[in-house]
């Protein structure tokens, strides 16, 4: 395999945990995952260990992705699916997998929090950790750990899950990055995976210092010392978070959107711990705690817990203060705990101090009882540790620290910070420690920066101690200034101090580390070092003079091996004399800073008797005695010289291979440690599991039988049984109460309060303390989860009386609650057949008196029960009806049969009712005869239909219609004696015979196909519809054709009978003639004898069929007489219809017989001429112009009139008849215009204007079919700064594949024109509502949406039902919509609009009004209308803010109006800040306009509202209400 097969860099892991329901969601997760992505998933599904895991198998099914077992050491690969087995827990060190066995009865398998937090230690913020459905809170803990160390977390919505406890607990614990669907998170894990590979592979972070800027302005937050790597990934987290391309663009988010700027703040400084956070650490940290308690003598403990986000650190230490505290006695010991963070937020939960259960899991249960109290979900810290803490912002940069302090412990925070802010803030903990107090970081810092500060307690723990004495440390005011001025002047005189007593000696000093590095110098500096340019540390040896390095270099070495001053030999420097020497700062073990000093020595100095010697030889001699001893010594001091430095660079090299063997000795050491401290874990967890299995093996042995009876009675059991003891802590409960509560052990021991049961057991501490008080049992019915549970709780007493235990069972009573319920309603249905069936019942006793009647035999007989019961017939009704009901009773008893019989009863009104009865004896248990029961029916109605049927065959007979009755064989049956008289057959000719060829001539209603054929049809057509008529011709038995009105309908036949047809039918040969003269009445004009509209309209059509058929040209000319009204209203309406005869005449002999002439009403008439050219058309137009303005001579009266003729061409001017006539008629009013008595053609430009109307119409039609039109929403605001969006505008934009984008200004007057308008507003409406649901779907809740309807719709009750229809369809509350009408609709006072209104106002829809004061502004409709809004009219906007007083002058008048009648404004078109300013202040509730934002489209409307919070109002409140 080549290195070509390997990534680049490893696999990004992504944790995913899941429970019960979690097979589904999971699978849903991996199906659209692809396998490219860089990505490598563990799958950690709770299973039992005993059951067969089939999980490998079925999640290969569901994803392209390669699926296998995880096993131990192993590498993950991209693309790959680990599956972690039941009997294994799973963790990650290094890169590389490992399994550890479970330990039994412990928590769920596989741990999914063991898991996350070893991927939160090994992968930091590259660690994913998804969590779906499941019961329970494991991965809440692995998710806080991973969201601490800077990765990514996501959990599954609650509601989308199967079961939402895993969900829901992680997001009850705030550790949550993204809350997803399942099908949403593929995707977002995408974006994630670039995202992180991206950071990986640029190595250069990219940190805008602009964005810095803004945190540092708006949020008070300087990053500025934050390593670039983690900021950079952190704000590209957020761009992914937003939907943002780049990183302008999240300049310009972040820069209008202060929320976003906020979340940036809050995501990078990752406001989350634990408690107890890291066992180990905290372990080793509580032996330093118990060596505060016993070192600290009276003084107070002061501890400071820096970055203590939520405060789950700073309750740990206190926990562990407060238990040292118990265990020495120290009980009245002072604690101060001071925990700060710069993040309000977090302090807020802090101070709180309210935790879920789910966060206290590391915690020993008895810390949980005695320092916190349990809630109803949560648990909240006491007061004696709320005692202990105080929470206070504090920013560890700006901000000086707490002085004296025992203890500091800042974990976690460091590892974000560069390595020159690092230095600073430990030096900051040195300040404010006390001397050997204890600094406790976290396992991924160190002290690095300043080894010198502090010594090692535990190295892998990372716990030290301080070295030395504080040194002051230079504080920066968090409002930018400098030191404070007496710390200025402080230093100052120190330095003068200094520098006068160096002068004094003439001494140099150089104080220097323990590594002989320069910290400070002062005296004649340049002299004797000399420091390189550009290193900022270097050590003294590498910048002492060459004269005295070799000494300095073997003084150093003698006092870093005796710790005791060392003094050089006097040494000859540029003419005078001078001593070196090497002493301690201070006698301080502490502190282990040295003083190089040079100090000039004279040669009158007093030396030691034994270097007398030496120190002649190292005087001057004169110079005749001293050449030869001086050359000899500088031979030999050049010689050593060269030794020295042939020593140093020795030494040197040798330096460096120490600092690797160092290096490497301190990597040995740490693995060591770690070696160490884990064997140390194993033999202390070995030791505690010898130790537990000896005390249970004892406790074993005593309890064993007495335990196995009680679990075998309780598990015997079939229903749940919890045991409380007198406290109400749980004391036992069986298996059914464990599969039912879901119950693990940890519930053993716990309050009823604590222990998680179904809500309608929220009231079972009351009915335990009940039971306690009274000593009786006490028994209800509870449902839980559909279920009925009988509740018993029975108090355990002791022979002294004394109530010991309470047993609560819990019975599952549901099955014989449904067979109680299915016996009464079996019941009720026997009573309520007997209360409500048609029949008549009644019971009777041997001797013939009634005992019961059911309602029906009461209500007809108009008796009550009372009335009926203990009498008999001859007492109730007439002697005849009774005597034949008691003969009837008689000989049922006497036979002992059935006995069916009808009675007559006569009514006091002298009517007549016919009872059909059934009589039968009911016997006892022993067989004898008890009742007589008597069951009867009125058949006054049957008796009643029978007659009619009588008198129905007689008009069957006597009926004027001929009658034919077909079988379902289309065959006669019988025919009525009109049949002979109109056809002329007898009965017996056409009986049995077909009846189609006698009721229906073929060849004359043009059919030519066979008589099976038509058969065929005429009983489809009947047989699908039931009924057909029509008119059609028939032959009479002599061969005469006659017209006949047939009529033909089925009869359903019943069970036992066939399909029968009756064909009815009559001559109508003279209405036909009458129809005909009507039919001519109906085409032509009464007056002229012309076509009339009708006809001409079927005429032109044909003629425009003709023409393009053809390839021909066909004229229309519409003619409208001059004047014409003025003949009528001078002369009289009667001159003026002989004036039309006469005209018609004329345009008759002016045109050709093939030509036509109509008169479409009044003076307009038309003529179509087909068959002709543009010239012909155009001379028959002047004929008749010139014809027509001569004179008519009407009645003694000589009458000129003149014509306008408008002339249109088919095809050209228009291929049907509406666009024709349409052309030609605007030709006509053309020739009207330009000056009458002339005629005109139809132009192209009116073409043009014309098609393009008809092309908008067309393309509006199929825009709506096809999806074209959308919506935007124009955002509307409050008024008032900061400027929050409250609502919006939906408005219809269309943009045409052929027209291109189409101006609202153009498609809408076509449409109100067309009639397309009411289409248009329903389909507006259905968008809208679907997008609403779309929103509501994603969990986004969108503000109020106007959306504006137009006249037409509004007065048509079909809308609003529609509108409605929409909302209920997809669950849209109605009050998201809001309609706007103009004012116009208002004033239109029809029903429909009043209903309409109403309506809306019932179902909680705001009316508002639009562009308000440009139509009918009236104050009647203000008044009585319930409206929401008005909305102020652009027009008069423009004018606010300047100095046109008109418009200030109106809104002032609308906004005074308006808030009288407690309606709420809108300015529209807000376009400049001056008409912002103005509104605002002049009380305008709303705006809108391009000043605050255009119109956006739906991608951007969508993140404005996801990105705000609506503003409560008055009807927000009235509606949560």
């Amino acid at each position: 395999m080549t290195a070509a097969s390997f990534p680049p860099i490893p696999p990004l892991v992504v944790g995913i945990g899941a429970s019960a329901g979690g097979l589904e969601a999971i699978s849903k997760l991996i199906k659209p995952l692809d396998p490219d992505m860089p990505l490598a998933y563990v799958v950690l599904q709770h299973v039992s260990p005993k059951h067969k895991s089939m999980l490998v198998d079925i999640l290969s099914r569901e994803t392209r992705l390669s699926v296998q077992l995880f096993e131990d050491n192993q590498t993950p690969e991209a693309g790959v699916i680990y599956v972690v087995p039941a009997n294994t827990n799973a963790l990650i060190k290094e890169g590389v997998f490992y399994t550890t066995p479970i330990r039994p009865h412990v928590g769920p398998k596989p741990s999914v929090n063991e898991f996350f937090i070893s991927l939160a230690a090994d992968a930091h913020e590259a660690a994913v950790g998804i969590v779906l459905s499941g019961t329970g809170s494991d991965g809440t803990a692995g998710l806080r750990a991973i969201m601490a160390a800077g990765g990514i977390t996501m959990v599954q919505t609650p509601a989308s899950a199967k079961y939402n406890g895993m969900p829901q607990s992680a997001l009850d614990a705030g550790v949550i990055d993204y809350v997803l669907d399942v099908e949403s998170m593929a995707s977002r894990l995408a974006d994630l995976s670039r995202l992180e590979r991206s950071g990986m592979e640029d190595k250069q972070a990219y940190v805008p210092e602009r964005l810095l800027a803004l945190l540092k302005e708006h949020r008070k937050l300087d990053f500025s010392g934050y390593k670039k790597g983690t900021l950079s990934r952190r704000i590209r987290r957020r761009l992914i978070a937003t939907n943002v391309a780049d990183m302008h663009q999240y300049l310009a988010l972040v820069e209008s959107d202060a929320a976003e700027l906020e979340q940036l703040g809050r995501d990078i400084l990752i406001s989350v711990t634990a408690f107890v956070r890291d066992r180990s650490a905290f372990d080793a940290l509580d032996g330093a705690v118990n060596s505060l308690i016993q070192e600290a003598g009276r003084e107070p403990i002061r501890v400071w817990v820096a970055g203590c986000a939520t405060g789950e650190e700073a309750y740990s230490i206190a926990l562990m203060i407060a238990e040292a505290k118990r265990r020495h006695g120290e009980f009245s010991r002072v604690v101060q705990i001071f925990a700060t963070d710069i993040d309000e937020d977090a302090l807020e939960i802090a101070r709180r101090g309210r935790y879920i259960a789910a966060a206290l899991e590391a915690l020993p249960s008895e810390w949980v009882e005695r320092y916190f109290t349990a809630d109803e979900h949560t648990y909240e810290v006491n007061k004696e540790l709320r005692d202990m803490v105080v929470f206070a912002k504090h920013n560890l940069v700006d901000d000086p620290p707490f002085l004296r302090l025992n203890l500091v412990s800042c974990r976690n925070v460091l590892i974000y910070f560069n390595n020159e802010l690092q230095a600073r803030v430990l030096q900051r903990f040195h300040f404010g420690l006390r001397t050997r107090g204890v600094l406790f970081l976290g396992r991924s810092e160190s002290i690095a920066q300043t080894e010198s500060l502090f010594t090692p307690l535990n190295r892998r723990e990372r716990l030290f101690r301080k070295l030395g004495e504080s040194r002051e440390v230079t504080v920066r005011s968090s409002q930018g200034g400098g030191e404070s001025q007496p710390l200025r002047r402080r230093d100052r005189d120190m330095q003068q101090l200094l520098d006068g007593l160096v002068s004094h000696m003439e001494a140099t000093v150089a104080l220097c580390d323990t590594q002989g590095s320069v910290l400070h110098t002062a005296g004649d500096v340049a002299k004797f070092l000399h420091f390189p340019a550009g290193r900022t540390q270097v050590g003294i040896s590498d910048v002492i003079s060459p004269v005295f390095r070799g000494e300095l270099m073997t003084m150093l070495h003698q006092f870093q091996k005796l710790r005791e001053p060392q003094v050089g030999r006097r040494r000859r420097f540029e003419d005078r004399w001078w001593r070196l020497s090497v002493r301690s700062l201070s006698e301080s073990d502490d502190d282990s800073r040295l003083l190089v000093i040079l100090t000039p020595n004279p040669i009158t100095e007093a030396v030691p008797a034994t270097d007398v010697s030496l120190e002649r030889l190292m005087e001057p001699l004169p110079t005749e005695k001293g050449n030869s001893l001086e050359d000899e010594l500088v031979a030999t001091r050049e010689h050593l010289q060269a030794l020295i430095e042939e020593l140093a660079t020795a030494n040197e090299e040798m330096q460096s291979l120490n600092e690797e063997a160092q290096a490497s000795n301190e990597e040995l050491q740490a693995t060591n440690e770690e070696m160490e401290a884990a064997n140390e874990e194993l033999q202390a967890t070995n030791e505690e599991l010898i130790s537990l299995n000896e005390e249970l093996n004892v406790k074993t042995g005593e309890l064993t039988k007495l335990n196995e009876e009680y679990t075998y009675l309780y598990d015997a059991l079939d229903f749940p049984l919890l045991v409380f003891d007198t406290d109400h802590c749980l004391k036992r409960y069986n298996a059914p109460a464990a599969r039912y509560f879901n119950f693990r052990p940890t519930a053993l021991q716990r309050h009823v309060g604590g222990v998680k049961l179904p809500s309608a057991l929220n009231n079972l501490e009351q009915q335990l303390a009940s039971v306690m008080t009274s000593g009786m049992p006490e028994e209800d019915v509870v449902e839980v989860e559909g279920r009925l549970l009988q509740r018993v709780l029975t108090p355990g007493v002791s022979r002294d009386g004394k109530v010991e235990l309470l047993i609560v069972t819990l019975m599952d009573i549901t099955d014989l609650s449904h067979v109680q319920a299915k016996l009464r309603q079996s019941q009720a249905q026997l009573n309520a057949l007997m209360e409500n069936s048609t029949v008549m019942m009644a019971l009777k006793d041997l001797n013939g008196h009634y005992t019961f009647a059911n309602p029906q035999f009461l209500n007809t007989f108009g008796l009550s029960q009372n009335e009926l019961v203990g009498h008999t017939p001859f007492e109730l009704f007439p002697e005849p009806y009774a005597s034949s009901l008691w003969t009837c009773d008689l000989e049922a008893l006497r036979y002992q049969r059935m006995v069916k019989a009808e009675h007559v009863l006569t009514t006091p009104d002298g009517g007549v009712r016919i009872f059909s009865s059934v009589h039968q004896v009911l016997r006892d248990e022993q067989g004898h005869p008890h009742l007589i029961l008597t069951e009867a029916e009125d058949i006054t109605s049957r008796k009643q239909a029978e007659r009619e049927m009588q008198v129905a065959a007689k008009v069957y007979e006597q009926a004027g219609e001929a009658i034919v009755v077909i079988n379902a064989l289309g065959n006669v049956q019988s025919v009525n004696a009109a049949f002979s008289r109109i056809t002329g057959f007898s009965a017996q000719q056409v009986l049995g015979t077909p009846a189609l060829p006698l009721i229906y001539s073929e060849q004359e209603n043009g059919m030519d196909t066979e008589l099976a054929s038509t058969c065929h049809i005429l009983w489809e057509l009947v047989q699908h519809n039931g009924f057909w008529q029509g008119e059609v011709w028939n032959r009479r038995h002599d061969g005469k054709l006659f017209s006949q009105w047939l009529t033909l309908n089925s009869i359903e036949p019943d069970s036992h009978e066939e399909m029968l047809y009756v064909a009815v039918f009559s001559d109508i040969t003279h209405i036909k003639e009458s129809q005909q003269h009507a039919e001519y009445l109906a085409t032509h004009d009464a007056l002229t004898g012309l076509p009339n509209r009708t006809l001409f309209q079927d005429r032109l059509q044909v003629a425009i069929a003709h023409a393009k058929r053809n390839n021909q040209i066909s004229a229309l000319m519409f003619l409208d007489l001059d004047n014409f009204k003025s003949i009528n209203d001078t002369l009289g309406h009667d001159v003026g219809d002989e004036l039309l005869i006469q005209v018609a005449a004329r345009l008759r002999e002016l045109v050709r017989e093939m030509d036509t002439v109509a008169r479409l009403g009044g003076d307009e008439f038309t003529i179509i001429v087909t068959e002709t050219t543009i010239e012909g058309a155009e001379q028959v137009a002047k004929r008749i112009v010139e014809s027509l303005s001569k004179p008519f001579e009407v009645r003694r009266h000589s009458l000129f009139v003149t014509s306008s003729v408008g002339l249109a061409f088919c095809p050209d001017d228009g291929e049907d008849v509406a666009g024709l006539t349409k052309a030609a008629d605007t030709a006509m009013y053309r020739a009207k215009e330009n000056g009458r008595d002339r005629f005109e053609l139809f132009k192209p430009e009116l073409q043009e204007r014309l098609m393009r109307d008809v092309a908008i119409e067309h393309a509006l039609r199929e825009g709506m079919e096809q999806g074209r039109l959308h919506l935007v929403y124009q955002p509307k605001f409050t008024s008032a700064s900061p400027n929050q969006i409250v609502g919006a505008e939906a408005l219809l934009r269309w943009n045409d594949p052929v027209l291109g984008a189409v101006s609202p200004a153009d498609f809408i007057p076509v449409a109100e024109a067309t009639g397309l308008i009411l289409e248009l507003d329903r389909h507006v409406a259905l968008l809208l509502v679907n997008q609403l649901a779309q929103w509501l779907a994603d969990g986004i809740c969108p503000p109020p949406v106007a959306m504006n309807v137009s006249a037409r719709s509004f007065q048509e009750e079909r809308f609003i039902s529609h509108l409605f229809t929409c909302l209920k369809q997809y669950r849209v509350p109605h009050e998201l919509i809001q309609v706007e009408i103009t004012e116009s609709t208002l004033v239109d006072r029809s029903s429909a609009a009043l209903g309409n209104i109403e309506k809306l106002r019932e179902a909680g829809n705001k009316l508002a009004v639009d562009d308000f004061g440009t139509g009918y502004s009236s104050l009647a409709y203000l008044k009585r209308l319930p409206l929401a809004e008005l909305k102020i009219d652009k027009s008069f906007v423009d004018g606010l803010g300047n100095a046109d007083e008109s418009d200030q002058a109106i809104a002032l008048a609308i906004l005074g109006m308006a808030k009288a009648l407690n309606i709420r404004t809108v300015g529209e078109g807000v376009e400049t800040q001056a008409q912002l300013s103005w509104l605002t202040a002049n009380g305008c509730d709303y705006v809108q306009g391009y000043l605050l934002s255009r119109p956006l489209p739906l991608a951007e409307f969508t993140v404005l509202v996801a990105a705000y919070a609506l503003p409560s109002s008055n009807d927000d409140k009235e509606r949560n209400s």
